[in-house]
C-alpha cells in the first residue's frame, strides 16, 4: 500500500525532548519515508494540523483482568491482601484458554483504539502450557507488539510454580527478536521464597524480569522482617535486577533500594490509576526521574489508555509533592521513556526514515503556537484529552477514522456473555481457596 499522510505535526521523541515539525509522511511497503517514494498514492489521509506520534506503549497491563467487570466477588476486601485473595487470586485460577483468547482480543481492540501498539503484559491464568503463545498469536493477528510474562509465585504450590517457570523460559527463548517477546514474570517478593528466587535466577539466562515491587506496604515489611533487607536489595542479591527489567509500582522503597536502582539499566512503570483505586501509596515519580531512573506508565489492567495514565501521573506527582511547579520534567520523562522502553526490546520507534511504520494520529489541533519548545504544554493540557483517529502499523491501517479495521475472533465476541457467565461460575467455586 502506498499511503500519503498530509499536513500533520510529526512528533519525534529524542533523547531529552520531542521534536515537532509539520511535514508530509509517506508509507510504502510498510516503511516510513519523507520524500515521495511513489508516483501515486493508493490512499491519502488528510491530517491537517493534527498530531502524529509513534505508536504508544502500555508498560504494564493485566489482560487477564479483562473479564473481571461484574465478577461476583465478596466485599468488603478490608485491605490489600483481601483484595488480592477475594478478587484477583480467585479470578486468575478461574480463567481457561477460551477466556484468555477472548480477553486478549478485547484488549487488542481497546489498545489500538487508544493509539497503543505495544503492550507489556503480566499474565496469569488457570492453565500454563503454551498460554503465552496463545496470547501472542492474538497480538500478532491484530498487529500489536510487546512482551508477555507468566506470573511466578509460591501461592499455588510447587508444581504450578514449576510449570509457570517452564512456560516463561520456553516462551522467552522462542520469541527472541520477534515483535512479541518474553520476559520472566514474578508476582512479588512477598509471594516468592529464597528457594524459588534461586530457581528463577539459575534457569532463566539473562532474560529481563517483570515484577510488582512494593505495590502495598506488606511487600516491604515482609521482606525486611524475613530477610533483613529491602526489596530491591533482595532481588539484586539473586542477580535478578537485569538489564531492561520492568519494575512495577515501586511505591514503598528504601533509600538503599533507590541507590541500587540508580546504578541499574532498568525501567519503572507506575500505574497511578490502579494504586489510587486500591487505596495504596504511589511511588514518587518526580524523585525517580530526577534521580535518572527511567520511569514511564502502565495501566495495570484498569483501562487501555496510555494518554490517561500519563495525564493522571503528572497530576498526582504534583499532589504527592504538594508542589504546583512540578510537571514538565516529569511528563517529559514519562513520555520519552515510553518509547525508550519500546526501543530497549529492539522494536522500531516507527516514525523515522526507513523504519517499519508504527504511528498513531490523534485529532488534537493546536489553537496556539505549537513547536518543540511548547510541546509539553500541549501534551499535558490538550493532547492527552484528544482521541486517536488513525493507527498505521507496517503496511496496515489498524484504526481508520476511529474505526477498527480487523474483524477477528467474531465467534468469541458473539459468545462473550456466555463465556463470562461460565467463568463466573468457576470463580464462585474457587472462592475461599486463598
Amino acid at each position: 500500500m502506498n499511503l500519503e499522510i498530509r499536513g500533520a505535526y510529526l512528533l519525534t521523541p529524542k533523547d531529552d525532548s520531542t521534536k515537532v515539525e509539520k511535514k508530509t509522511l509517506f508509507i510504502k511497503n510498510g516503511k516510513v519515508h519523507f520524500s515521495k517514494p511513489f508516483n501515486k498514492p493508493d490512499r491519502v489521509i488528510m491530517a491537517t494540523n493534527k498530531v502524529i506520534f509513534p505508536g504508544l506503549t502500555n508498560a504494564h497491563h493485566h489482560i487477564y483482568s479483562t473479564l473481571s467487570k461484574g465478577v461476583p466477588c465478596d466485599v468488603p476486601f478490608n485491605d490489600f491482601m483481601g483484595n488480592l485473595k477475594n478478587l484477583w487470586w480467585t479470578l486468575d485460577h478461574s480463567l481457561n484458554k477460551e477466556d484468555m483468547i477472548l480477553s486478549t482480543a478485547i484488549a487488542m481492540k481497546d489498545s489500538i483504539s487508544h493509539g497503543v501498539t505495544t503492550v507489556f503484559d503480566h499474565h496469569i491464568s488457570g492453565y500454563t502450557e503454551n498460554a503465552l503463545t496463545d496470547m501472542a498469536e492474538v497480538f500478532d493477528a491484530y498487529g500489536v507488539s510487546g512482551t508477555l510474562a507468566f506470573e511466578l509465585s509460591d501461592r499455588n504450590g510447587e508444581e504450578f510454580f514449576l510449570r509457570s517457570l517452564d512456560e516463561n523460559k520456553r516462551f522467552a527463548r522462542e520469541q527472541q527478536g520477534k515483535s512479541v517477546q518474553g520476559m520472566i514474570g514474578l508476582h512479588a517478593s512477598f509471594t516468592l521464597s529464597d528457594d524459588s528466587l534461586q530457581k528463577i535466577a539459575d534457569s532463566t539466562q539473562n532474560f529481563p524480569i517483570h515484577v510488582h515491587v512494593a505495590e502495598g506496604e506488606i511487600d516491604g515489611i515482609q521482606c525486611k522482617n524475613n530477610y533483613g533487607k529491602g526489596l530491591i536489595e533482595r532481588f539484586d542479591d539473586f542477580g535478578l535486577i537485569r538489564d531492561n527489567s520492568l519494575l512495577i509500582h515501586c511505591s514503598n522503597l528504601t533509600d538503599k533500594d533507590l541507590e541500587i536502582l540508580k546504578k541499574r539499566n532498568i525501567f519503572i512503570a507506575q500505574a497511578v490509576d490502579s494504586n489510587m483505586n486500591n487505596g495504596l501509596n504511589v511511588g514518587n515519580i518526580s524523585e525517580f526521574i530526577s534521580e535518572g531512573i527511567k520511569t514511564t506508565v502502565g495501566t495495570d489492567g484498569m483501562h487501555p489508555s496510555t494518554m490517561k495514565a500519563l495525564k493522571n501521573s503528572n497530576i498526582f506527582t504534583k499532589y504527592l509533592n504538594k508542589n504546583c511547579d512540578l510537571g514538565y520534567p516529569e511528563m517529559n520523562g514519562l513520555f520519552l521513556n515510553n518509547f525508550k522502553l519500546k526501543k530497549a526490546f529492539g522494536l522500531p520507534l516507527g516514525i523515522e526514515e526507513g523504519e517499519p511504520a508504527d504511528i498513531a494520529i490523534f485529532d488534537y489541533q493546536p489553537a496556539t503556537p505549537f513547536n518543540s519548545e511548547q510541546f509539553l504544554g500541549h501534551l499535558i493540557f490538550g493532547i492527552t484529552e484528544s482521541r486517536c483517529q488513525y493507527v498505521v502499523k507496517n503496511d496496515e491501517i489498524l484504526l481508520d477514522d476511529y474505526q477498527l479495521t480487523k474483524e477477528l475472533y467474531e465467534d468469541l465476541f458473539e459468545r462473550s456473555e456466555e463465556i463470562s457467565k461460565a467463568m463466573f461460575k468457576r470463580f464462585e467455586k474457587n472462592k475461599g481457596n486463598y
